[in-house]
């Protein structure tokens, strides 16, 4: 799965990158998480265009549900059996960008978080899918609202979570947005592993409020004291 990523570099970089039309400020961030807003690029009049999207897919049927149960990640190999995805897979795909994303693991009975990114630090983009916004009650407009592709891990991260964010290919960007989507799903089952480096961050990340650069450090987390037997008393026969 994926559940908090990272981007932080900068914007006419990511212009470039993604030939976009930048109409928006896009600020570093570093624990990006479910049910905030994050740069999205999508179609739009034949251009990419990028937008702040809120990260969650209300359930089909259940719009007006929490969001805390909204629906993050959507699994690549199930997007067309799924009422509450396939429609916008077939209609409205989206490259999310990002530069790392987080997923944990448990060691020593916790949960030790690692940021996983591309060996040469460049930016990259999620597979993504997105709806428009349902009306409220509220006056404010808002915000559509998008989820990540999932897919299984690439053997190198294998160990640390069994999923992971369906990155693309740069040469598959413009199919997927504007070409075949399943194409570039079944395309990708072929691939082999690409060049992904992982290392661990700190626990801090856990908090959603938390959104410094210091999370990008790497983490050593602290050595556990061993079990001393020395003061043991063993029991004796009776």
């Amino acid at each position: 799965m994926c559940g908090r990523y990272t981007l932080s570099e900068a914007p006419e970089a990511l212009r470039l990158q993604f030939q976009f039309d930048i109409s928006l400020n896009i600020e570093p961030r570093y624990n990006i998480a479910p049910s905030q807003l994050a740069p999205v690029v999508i179609n739009s009049q034949s251009r990419r265009k990028i937008f702040m999207f809120q990260w969650g897919l209300a359930a089909k049927g259940r719009p007006q549900e929490p969001l805390l149960n909204s629906l993050i990640n959507a699994r690549a190999e199930s997007l067309l059996d799924r009422p509450s995805f396939k429609e916008a897979f077939l209609n409205r795909r989206c490259l999310i960008i990002a530069d790392g994303f987080y997923e944990w693991k448990t060691e020593y009975r916790t949960k030790q978080p690692y940021r996983i990114h591309l060996k040469n630090n460049m930016p990259f983009a999620f597979a993504g899918i997105w709806e428009k916004s349902q009306a409220d009650n509220s006056e404010a407009p808002q915000p559509n609202k998008f989820a990540i592709i999932t897919t299984a891990a690439v053997y190198s991260i294998s160990h640390i979570h069994n999923r992971m964010p369906f990155i693309l290919k740069p040469g598959d960007y413009e199919n997927w947005l504007n070409g075949d989507g399943l194409e570039v799903i079944k395309k990708s089952s072929t691939d082999s592993d690409m060049d992904l480096s992982f290392y661990k961050v700190s626990p801090e990340l856990g908090n959603i409020n938390n959104d410094s650069q210091e999370l990008l450090k790497e983490y050593d987390p602290p050595q556990l004291a061993p079990v001393s037997y020395t003061h043991l008393t063993l029991p004796t026969k009776a």
